[in-house]
């Protein structure tokens, strides 16, 4: 489970909320509000929010937001493009300073005369490569991206994001149940000093202002009701001035109960326009006490890390072109390469000496062994060279069985009553010796062929009639010569029965 810190500066406070993310849901924990910032130690303590990640929230003032249209590029050069026009669009460009960027809604019409383009109110498909860009910009001073670094470092917190509060809060609205994409409308989340004012077209932020104004801690007074209506005004002219094609159909307040109904009230007045509420709370959950409208940027922020969504402005993040790593990494791969060969090379040639001096050693070693041993080795030699010899001369009877069985004839025709072995000793040749019993006569002849080949040579002894079986009547004794110099082949199949 990871834990989030979600800061935002109001002038002169300071607005924590904490959120514990999981797979699933996601939980706020804490909200606090400091009038003094240096006490968020103590609270980070207190919520053991130590190591958090954390993202800190930037209102419209603190930063410069300008619009800039390009003709038709490729996504992955406006990076480089938007860095090159910001050092003519900024006050006091700072080079080193983060810059930002995201690309609004598809444009038609464009003209370079005109500041904003008209916009197709239908367009929800996404923008094409070769359509012009229209984006919205944003850069902050690198004096307060490092003061805010240093704080978040002071305080023992990970800065992992800083974002725009108007982004957010549009980000949250986009998508709540009651948002119309369809329409262009006009979010209003209102502060301690500012009433952040944001125009969302097709769910995305396309016009921002932050007029000063002081929120009295009620909100439903005529008097403070007069001033936001003044101020609503003049961003309705401004939008439609800046902004072609585009004009603000609805007003949304961010704020729920009857205070802010009754401002709602009292605005729809005096505009042309339906105003109506937006609860931020609505379907989070949220254990935090005193977590209402006024964190409605961190729901936002927070809910947008949840989705995996990219963030419209993150300068810890700033877009940046895609670097081409292929040719990068064929020479680093080559190098790569070379390094491991000669490393392979000379890990080789250490194991190779080392193996061959524990070879030497070990041989010399066997060396001095052998020739204390040198006598008996070649008294048994001898006797080895003998065994060879009669082993070479030896027959093996278990082969020449099988091959007497394989050529022997059918059962029903010929059985064996007694058979005997002969090895002889050299230059005798061995004998088989056996007595058939045969079923006729006439079988003595073929039997006498089928024992015959280059390693055999059979010699028929007495013949006669037996009365021994009553299937097998007549008798022949049979002696078989076996040569010395031929291995017996044998049959993958019995001989054919004769008839």
């Amino acid at each position: 489970m990871a834990t989030w810190a979600v800061i935002t500066w109001e002038h002169d406070r300071l607005l924590l909320l904490s959120a514990s993310l999981s797979r699933k849901a996601v939980t706020y924990e804490h909200a606090a509000v400091l009038d003094d910032p240096a006490k968020l130690g103590e609270l980070v303590s207190q919520y053991r929010l130590a190591k958090a990640e954390t993202v800190v929230i930037l209102n419209r003032s603190d930063v410069e937001v300008r619009p800039m249209l390009f003709p038709p590029v490729p996504a992955e050069e406006l990076p480089d493009i938007v860095k090159f026009q910001a050092a003519k669009e900024f006050n006091n460009y700072d080079p080193s300073a983060p810059v930002d960027f995201f690309v609004t809604s598809k444009l038609e019409d464009v003209s370079r005369s005109t500041l904003f383009p008209a916009v197709k109110a239908s367009a929800a498909e996404p923008i094409p490569d070769g359509a012009p860009k229209h984006l919205l910009a944003s850069t902050l001073r690198l004096a307060a991206f490092q003061k805010i670094k240093l704080f978040c470092e002071e305080h023992n917190l990970v800065l992992r994001h800083i974002v725009l509060r108007p982004c957010a809060v549009a980000a949250l609205w986009r998508q709540s149940d009651s948002a119309a994409l369809n329409r262009s409308t006009l979010l209003v989340e209102l502060d301690k000093n500012e009433a952040s004012q944001t125009v969302v077209f097709q769910g995305e932020p396309v016009f921002m202002r932050s007029p000063k104004i002081s929120r009295p801690q009620d909100v439903s007074t005529p008097d403070f009701a007069a001033r936001l209506l003044a101020e609503l005004k003049r961003t309705r002219i401004a939008v439609r001035n800046e902004v072609q094609g585009i004009d603000v159909n609805e007003v949304v307040l961010c704020g729920s109960g009857t205070m802010f109904a009754s401002l709602a009230e009292q605005l729809t007045k005096g505009l042309e326009v339906p105003v109506r509420l937006f609860d931020p709370t609505q379907g989070l959950t949220i254990k935090a006490q005193g977590a209402d409208e006024q964190y409605a940027a961190h729901f936002g922020v927070i809910q947008q890390i949840v989705r995996k969504e990219p963030l419209h402005i993150d300068f810890c993040n700033p877009k940046k072109r895609e670097e081409d790593t292929r040719v990068r990494n064929m020479f680093t791969g080559i190098v790569a390469a070379a390094v491991l060969l000669i490393a392979g090379l000379f890990g080789y040639a250490y194991y190779a000496q080392t193996m061959l001096g524990r070879e030497v050693r070990r041989l010399s070693l066997e060396h001095a062994d052998l020739q204390k041993t040198s006598g008996a080795v070649v008294d048994q030699k001898g006797q080895l060279d003998a065994l060879d010899r009669w082993y070479a001369d030896n027959v093996n009877w278990f082969e020449q069985l099988a091959w007497l069985s394989h050529n022997a004839l059918p059962a029903q025709e010929m059985m064996v009553s007694s058979l005997n072995f002969n090895a002889n000793v050299a230059p005798a040749r061995p004998t088989v010796g056996f007595t058939a019993l045969l079923r006729d006569q006439s079988l003595v002849s073929p039997m006498v062929e089928g024992f015959r080949d280059s390693g055999h040579t059979p010699e028929l002894g007495l013949t006669g009639a037996d009365a021994t079986s009553r299937l097998y009547p007549h008798r022949a004794v049979m002696t078989i010569r076996l040569s010395r110099d031929a291995e017996p082949p044998l049959r993958t199949a019995p001989p054919p029965p004769v008839d």
